[in-house]
């Protein structure tokens, strides 16, 4: 899938890998640690429940492999910094070396990882997200927190609540990814921008192949083999906010894209750049599996 529908030598390529997060063999687990720094090891353990180390460990150890995808470094070679509302990047000589951009999101059963490569244009912000729907959640007193009165009153517009609480959600994915794109995090008040999200049937999708080499996988995990990717997402954003502040051009073009991975689980990217015009974005997708990830080692 590509925006204005053909690749460009002058653009980005933005790939994404879903993988479902489940438990690790011993020796999975040993081979994963034996990836991580010391700073990482730590942040891991400090985790209390048993089941939540494991997945930290997982998202860490997915991620390596997944850069290592891209350039001729095995997966404890990769090094990292964090921005000052801990935004992970790699480090200045890495992001050099490679022409990488990453983000990670991750929300239940699911671990999501995009990947960015700018070509011919200046590396510009990028984030993801994945959100999992929550039944017990009451979105309602959250709404006049998080949301903007035009965000809010178009969800409360819809027919019923089935449909709000999935609105709901899916904002809250696309605002998710933005926040994250910009490093700010929950530094940036929800509220200070919105997206004009319209009913489905009134969007025009894009259909994404979802790659996978393996049936049982998929079968498992309940993904079809195409998603649905409704792009260019209307975004307003206020001239007071402080975009400057993250070193970039004050003019920046955003496009954000959201999309369906299961009626659980939806995701949103957001990316920018300097510049007014949209640059041609090609993106792909793939379902893996930690234990294929680590079967390479």
């Amino acid at each position: 899938m590509t925006d204005s529908l053909t690749s460009s030598k002058n653009g980005v390529n933005v790939d994404l890998f879903f993988i479902p997060l489940n438990d690790m063999s011993a020796a999975q687990t040993s081979l994963a640690e034996s990836w991580l720094s010391d700073d990482e090891l730590a942040k891991v353990r400090r985790y209390r429940d048993p089941k939540a180390q494991i997945k930290g460990l997982q998202v860490r150890a997915a991620l390596r492999t997944v850069l290592s995808r891209y350039a001729d470094l095995s997966p404890h070679e990769w090094c990292f910094e964090y921005g000052a509302k801990g935004k992970p990047s790699l480090t200045a000589k890495l992001q050099q070396q490679t022409g990488l951009e990453f983000n990670l999101s991750h929300s239940g059963d699911w671990l999501l990882i995009g990947v960015a490569q700018f070509h011919g244009v200046e590396s510009g912000l990028f984030g993801v997200d994945i959100e999992r729907s929550r039944p017990k959640t009451d979105i309602y007193p959250i709404l006049n927190h998080y949301f903007s009165p035009q965000e809010t009153a178009a969800l409360l517009a819809l027919a019923d609540e089935a449909s709000q609480r999935q609105r709901f959600f899916d904002l809250w994915a696309l605002k998710e990814s933005y926040i994250k794109a910009t490093g700010l995090g929950l530094a940036q008040s929800l509220k200070s921008f919105a997206f004009e999200l319209k009913p489905f049937e009134q969007l025009a999708a894009e259909s994404l192949e979802l790659s996978c080499q393996d049936a049982g996988l998929r079968q498992a995990c309940g993904v079809a083999q195409r998603l649905n990717v409704y792009p260019h997402i209307p975004l307003q954003i206020p001239l007071q906010i402080p975009i400057h502040t993250l070193d970039l051009a004050d003019s920046l073009h955003w496009q954000t894209h959201f999309g369906r991975l299961t009626e659980e689980y939806r995701f949103a990217i957001s990316l920018a750049h300097a510049g007014n015009a949209a640059i041609p974005m090609t993106l792909t997708a793939q379902l893996s599996s930690i234990e294929v990830l680590l079967a390479d080692y």
